[in-house]
């Protein structure tokens, strides 16, 4: 088994078969303030269980997401070992996250707070980031994506669409449970040469409210398995 990367919240090891495994972490990531945010860039603490709920968390979720015949990468996973193995999947560029935004919050607020208030109701903002910390994962458009040849026009709306579907699953789900799904992020490669989901969906990839209170990453975590 040879580790290919060392990564904030998982390490990436390549398996004999082609296939991955993802060793999870305790980590928390956040912003530059030391905050944990799901959009943050920076590892600011560790926590013990957080590993644990982030993979039990993904599997629920991956699993959730093959029931409604959406593709994804996951394969299998040991919850004793805080392990997933996944396929082979082709990012686009260097990674891209894909971001809804249910509300009004975080890193919204930071850009256009002049025109909208915190907690303010939002139509689904679909938003597109770079992965790239030393820019602090700068926006980006899907016409600049597609002039970078990094998506083409047609992968960037099936990307789209498969992003609204797949955090309306999600959003459904929390509801169920008296959450609120307040914004999220997700991950798309190329998987046997098809768009799927990759990387996780964990309590570190969303911000979720109840009761108007923002769930930190193990309450949620323990919530939803």
């Amino acid at each position: 088994m040879e580790l290919i990367k060392a990564g904030k919240t998982k390490d990436v090891y390549k398996l004999p078969d082609g296939n991955y495994l993802l060793k999870f972490k305790d980590t928390i990531t956040g912003n530059s303030s030391g905050e944990s945010d799901p959009g943050g860039n920076r590892v600011v603490g560790s926590v013990a269980g957080v590993g644990s709920g982030a993979l039990k968390m993904s599997v629920y979720y991956f699993e959730l997401l093959k029931k409604n015949n959406i593709p994804t990468h996951y394969v299998s996973a040991d919850l004793s070992k805080n392990e997933m193995i996944v396929r082979p999947a082709t990012p686009f560029g260097n990674g891209l996250e894909f971001v809804v935004r249910y509300k009004a919050t975080g890193s919204f607020i930071r850009r256009f707070g002049l025109y909208c208030k915190e907690g303010e109701e939002l139509p689904k903002v679909f938003e597109i980031t770079l992965k790239d910390d030393g820019r602090d994962d700068p926006p980006i458009t899907g016409e600049i994506l597609v002039a970078l040849k990094l998506l083409t026009s047609a992968q960037h709306n099936e990307i789209h669409n498969k992003t609204i579907k797949i955090c309306d699953l999600i959003k459904d789900d929390l509801k169920t449970r008296g959450l609120e799904l307040i914004d999220i992020k997700v991950e798309f490669g190329m998987v046997e040469g098809n768009v799927a989901l990759i990387d996780e969906i964990s309590a570190g990839n969303m911000r979720v409210y109840q009761n108007g209170k923002k769930l930190d990453y193990l309450t949620l975590s323990n919530m939803v398995q």
